[in-house]
């Protein structure tokens, strides 16, 4: 087992300042330089301790696609997978909320450039003048026009550690976006494959149908030459009618899955998708892909979306403490301004007014609020690379749970197959024992059960194989465009 080393804290400080007390009267001016040029924020790098196993338990020499679904060869899910990434309502959730995220990286970009303001007014005064006969109102104008700018100096990194953190949560939510798209696809995948599934299953059991009617025909006959009972045919009835009561149930389910890949297309759950029409007729479920090639667990940490994500975030929260630390310190704003300013309204070009006014200031007392703001940031940061730690370790544990079920599911398949031959082989010498005589009807329709259960559960745990493939592609991830 190895350790993945990365960042995973952001320390900010403060450095002492020194005072130059050898003249009293340059004590203020010379501590008040010293300390703007002498006290900033700092990184500090920490280390995020992930333990990452060498390898996956198992691997294959196939290559990975990024399009994994093509590697079943099947239009159709091609089709249904390239509907979804244009008209899913989860993935445009997804998409609207990537460009609020790029807004809020915008407006914290704003901020390095200076704000500039303009300006336009004009006003009519009246004032009373004392004279020998009373008062008398004296009227004046002032008109003026004006351009203002405003631009804070960044002098501990606040506003740089700010877009820092909103460009890393942007990169974080594009990864959210591709880890939705992965999972999505993958839910198609499984649903489009279940249709099949119980579709096989129906057309299974309409065949054993018409076995089941078989048989009792044969039972009927051999009642109407008195060689059994009446009870042999009421049997048979029972597992023909038995057989037709699973048909309403399938369908139920045909149904209900139709919907679910209508609600994933972004369409109404009465509406067919298209492709569904070609299920009109027989078909089975696809052949497995070769094993794609695991690689190694610390690929996993670049290729899964959801853990690039989580590890950005963990970068935003490390650039959030840097800002947060920031507001201890003063702030210094430049502010200018140009105009024209005149009594009377042709003349106003002719007075030219302009200033420029540097403020420094800080916050004496706020109580308790700007440290609780950087305690709060730090815990953030806390919460967010335990969150990291968690998703790397769950991304490896989907990947080892995907291998070792579908080579278990494998094994299972292979003793499956094995039962059904001895289920048929059963089936035939109840037969012919009935037939013979040596046995009673029972045992026939025992083994004709057993028989068509195992053919239906043999198509579930095909279907199955294919899930835990689907699942080990998810869990492997992998970027494409969306």
């Amino acid at each position: 087992m190895s350790v993945v080393r990365g960042k995973k804290t952001v320390f900010c400080e403060g450095k002492d300042s020194s005072l130059d007390y050898s003249l009293l009267n340059k004590v203020i001016v010379i501590g008040l330089i010293f300390l703007l040029c002498a006290c900033h924020t700092t990184h500090r790098t920490g280390e995020v301790l992930l333990p990452v196993p060498e390898t996956f338990s198992r691997t294959g020499t196939a290559d990975l696609n990024k399009r994994w679904w093509e590697s079943f060869h099947d239009p159709d899910l091609n089709q249904l997978v390239e509907q979804m990434f244009s008209q899913n309502l989860s993935l445009k959730q997804a998409w609207a909320r990537l460009a609020q995220t790029r807004s809020l990286a915008d407006q914290a970009r704003a901020s390095r450039w200076p704000w500039f303001t303009s300006e336009a007014g004009a006003a009519r005064s009246r004032t009373n003048i004392p004279a020998s006969t009373g008062t008398v109102a004296a009227y004046g104008n002032q008109y003026t026009i004006s351009l203002g700018a405003s631009y804070e100096v960044d002098l501990w990194g606040r506003v740089a550690a700010s877009v820092r953190a909103a460009e890393s949560e942007v990169a974080a939510s594009r990864n959210d976006l591709d880890s939705m798209a992965v999972s999505l696809a993958a839910e198609v995948a499984e649903t489009w494959f279940s249709i099949i599934e119980q579709q096989a299953i129906l057309d299974l059991v309409q065949k054993q149908t018409e076995v089941s009617q078989t048989y009792l025909k044969l039972i009927q006959l051999r009642f109407a030459q008195g060689m059994v009972s009446a009870l042999d045919v009421y049997q048979q009835r029972q597992q023909v009618a038995g057989t037709r009561a699973q048909t309403p149930l399938i369908e139920s389910r045909i149904k209900v899955l139709q919907h679910k890949l209508s609600v994933l297309l972004g369409q109404p759950p009465q509406t067919r998708p298209d492709v569904l029409e070609s299920l009109g007729f027989s078909r089975s479920l696809p052949e497995l892909p070769a094993l794609p090639a695991t690689g190694l667990p610390a690929d996993v940490l670049k290729k899964r979306p959801d853990v690039r994500a989580a590890y950005l975030r963990v970068n935003a929260a490390d650039h959030r403490v840097g800002a947060a630390i920031a507001e201890h310190f003063p702030s210094l704003r430049l502010n200018g301004s140009a105009g024209f300013r005149a009594s009377e309204f042709t003349r106003i070009l002719e007075n030219l007014i302009w200033d420029i006014i540097g403020n420094l200031s800080t916050s004496l007392w706020k109580g308790d609020s700007t440290s609780a703001e950087v305690r709060r940031t730090r815990a953030l940061l806390e919460e967010r690379t335990a969150n990291y730690v968690q998703t790397a370790l769950k991304a490896f544990q989907e990947v080892e749970d995907a291998l070792v079920r579908e080579e278990h599911q494998r094994i299972y398949l292979e003793k499956l197959k094995a039962q059904i031959g001895f289920a048929r082989k059963s089936l035939e010498e109840s037969r012919a024992r009935y037939l013979n005589g040596s046995d009673d009807y029972l045992r026939v329709l025992t083994s004709l059960k057993s028989l068509q259960t195992l053919e239906q559960s043999l198509i579930s745990a095909k279907k199955q194989r294919l899930s835990h493939r689907i699942q080990l592609y998810r869990a492997l991830g992998g970027k494409f465009e969306t």
